[in-house]
């Protein structure tokens, strides 16, 4: 038993010697990658092999200064293509200049990445012009660099977020207090039972307790029989079958199923599910004599463009999400956790690592989490990059030490993730509401929704808005009072009217501003009861066959029965008359065309032509009548190939811009295509 009780934390390998190489060097220097292969044994061609993936690492040395300026959604209407053009003609040998994915900082567009040879971090620029650029570059190569933009800058009610239970107050870890209290007092009702019915003393019991606590057993060893009820009660098997004993967690489960709470990510799948599997999956290896370490995962790769919720969260809330990890751990019984954060976020970053030092200091985690009474390390895994890592298989294959491409399945993840173990991820936002739920309890989550819907969730909002930024929203919002509303956006920008909406960065495509029953609404749209519940609350007839999407209320179910799409993310953006919606479909093209990992044929080809087609629409380079009779069946064929032969959700998104502009907006196609019979130049 004693050997069954120690749990070896799993420590990736070779992205963070990777991060200390480029760090130390400036880049992956061959010689320190040679050498660090013959001192772990680890093959070269293994390193070249991962280096190669991630965009975070250079294999050469770079300039002196690097810009990177985003391209994409919100920076791309606020200018970034021009700066890149402006900018560009400036490059010279001691500064280069790049396009990039989605930075995160979507609320203050465009936003540029600075980074300069020998710092620690990249720098950020945000919202400036292409003058001031110039302006900053010019300040960097006189090795003066101007004071930065930062994410605390940024003013956040987050003292009033109730995500947040304690309200700007020292964390208490209230939540995690209540959970240990709850399986402590199952262990002495065992404890109880086993001096009963065995008439075990009080040396056996405590044996037991430590045991059954996890806390490793110093030698001699647990008799047979202690180690059997062990196991029981871990498994909630035999005498120990029993809510009060082994089921003690069940209760702190319902009231998760009972908060209705889902995951943040876009699948909207119920998190008590991957909890309850995790925890499964644990007692199935105790019961064969397994290994039983398991993993829990935040999955803070934010790289959708539009999507910066988490951002906030993991900057001025990190107790709630580190809170989380370890509920999440004792609940499921997992050995380890992990805040799996993307590169740009240093403040995040930092921030995670000062509360998981304080959570520490408490007892709650750690190797010797005295508080718990087992070791429960947690630490933040820092991404070398790519969107391709918010798949949640990916950011698991990039934490295992390979390449971040997503993998075939099943398995799943909570019975095979990482180290083919057991792993629970989930995306920041739903580990952060746990601690809310446990305290106050799920119906009180569920309460905090509108217009019959449950919960509460942060959604980021960028684009023509008065005041983009991160609201939390309660759930069934509807949207206009959320561009609208005073405490919310303010308004459309310039007061402009609403022409489309992206309701969940590229992977949703386009919505436009009304939907009808000839163009969006679903097939028989008004004997659905989601339409006629929706016509009663907001007071409009269940017959007519148009809909203000601005009615549309903030609920994935709803979006799901409602829109073209069935799409409701976390990134948000809104787009004003005037609008080209052509040339925003086409970046959303071009992102998932830089961003398919390539492992799958019809991802990698099949982007790669959309983006092509787009660039010649662009260009005026296509007839309206080759448009019509030859292009526009290809792109719907080429989608459904797509979708159909992808691994993961990028590939079945990419078609998703060009299939919403199609049906949509074919006016804003129609003014770049030529007349027929004189195109100016020929699609590939």
């Amino acid at each position: 038993m004693s050997g069954r009780n120690v749990r070896v934390p799993y420590e990736a390998t070779l992205v963070p010697a990777l991060t200390r190489i480029q760090h130390e060097h400036g880049f992956l220097k061959r010689e320190a990658l040679e050498e660090f292969a013959k001192d772990s044994g680890v093959p070269l061609h293994r390193l070249q092999a991962v280096a190669s993936f991630f965009p975070h690492f250079r294999l050469s040395p770079p300039k002196k200064i690097t810009l990177r300026v985003c391209r994409d959604m919100s920076c791309h209407l606020a200018g970034s293509a021009a700066i890149l053009r402006d900018i560009g003609a400036t490059a010279d040998d001691q500064i280069s200049v790049e396009g990039v994915s989605c930075l995160g900082r979507c609320d203050r567009a465009p936003a540029a990445c600075v980074e300069i040879r020998g710092a620690e971090h990249e720098t950020y620029f945000l919202g400036r012009s292409a003058a001031e650029m110039k302006t900053i570059l010019d300040a960097c190569r006189d090795d003066s660099p101007p004071a930065c933009d930062h994410d605390a800058d940024q003013k956040f009610p987050s003292h009033e977020w109730a995500i947040d239970p304690y309200r700007g107050a020292p964390p208490e870890y209230l939540a995690v207090k209540k959970v240990i209290a709850a399986r402590d007092a199952s262990i002495a009702s065992a404890g109880q039972v086993l001096a009963e019915t065995r008439k075990w003393g009080t040396d056996k019991i405590e044996q037991f307790r430590r045991g059954a606590i996890g806390q490793p057993i110093p030698e001699p060893s647990l008799g047979d029989v202690v180690s059997d009820a062990v196991i029981e009660w871990q498994t909630a098997a035999d005498w120990a079958n029993d809510p009060s004993l082994g089921g003690w967690a069940d209760a702190l489960l319902d009231e998760i199923k009972a908060a209705d709470l889902r995951g943040m990510g876009g699948a909207g799948i119920p998190a008590v599910q991957k909890w309850k599997d995790v925890r499964d999956a644990v007692r199935n290896a105790r019961a064969r004599g397994g290994d039983d370490r398991a993993f829990i995962v935040v999955n803070g790769d934010e790289s959708e463009p539009a999507t910066f919720k988490d951002r906030e969260l993991l900057l001025r809330a990190p107790h709630t999400i580190v809170e989380g990890v370890i509920l999440a751990g004792l609940i499921t019984e997992a050995s380890q956790g992990f805040i799996y954060i993307r590169h740009e976020y240093a403040e995040q970053i930092a921030a995670c690592e000062a509360e998981i030092r304080r959570a520490e200091a408490m007892g709650f985690c750690g190797a010797n989490a005295t508080a718990l009474g087992r070791p429960f390390p947690v630490s933040v895994f820092v991404s070398p990059g790519g969107y391709i890592c918010g798949e949640q298989s990916a950011l698991i294959e990039a934490m295992s030490d390979r390449r971040g491409e997503p993998r075939n399945m099943p398995p799943k993840l909570e019975t095979n993730g990482l180290i083919d173990l057991p792993t629970l991820v989930s995306n920041v936002e739903t580990f952060a509401w746990v601690p809310y739920i446990l305290i106050h309890g799920g119906k009180s989550y569920a309460a905090q929704g509108v217009n019959g819907w449950q919960g509460c969730r942060f959604f980021s909002i960028s684009g023509d808005v008065k005041r983009p930024g991160v609201f939390e929203v309660p759930m069934g919002l509807t949207l206009r009072e959320l561009i609208h509303g005073e405490q919310y956006c303010g308004g459309m920008a310039g007061d402009r009217k609403l022409k489309a909406l992206a309701p969940s960065g590229p992977s949703g495509g386009f919505l436009p501003a009304k939907l009808t029953a000839a163009r969006g609404l679903p097939r028989g749209h008004t004997e659905k009861k989601e339409w006629q519940a929706l016509a009663a609350r907001r007071g409009f007839d269940p017959a007519v066959t148009e809909l203000d999407i601005l009615d549309l209320e903030l609920e994935l179910n709803l979006f799901r029965a409602l829109s073209p799409t069935q799409a409701l993310g976390a990134g948000l953006v809104v787009y004003a008359e005037g609008r080209d919606m052509a040339a925003e479909a086409v970046k959303s093209a071009e992102f998932f065309r830089n961003e398919s990992c390539g492992k799958c044929v019809p991802c990698r080809t099949g982007s790669q032509k959309f983006a092509s087609l787009g660039a010649h629409l662009l260009d005026g380079g296509i007839a309206a009548d080759r448009w019509k009779n030859e292009l526009t069946p290809l792109i719907t064929e080429l989608g459904k190939a797509i979708e159909m032969a992808s691994i993961c959700g990028l590939g079945r998104s990419v078609p998703m811009p060009w299939r919403t502009l199609i049906t949509f907006f074919p006016d804003d196609i129609a003014r770049h295509l030529a007349a027929a019979g004189q195109p100016k130049g020929d699609a590939q």
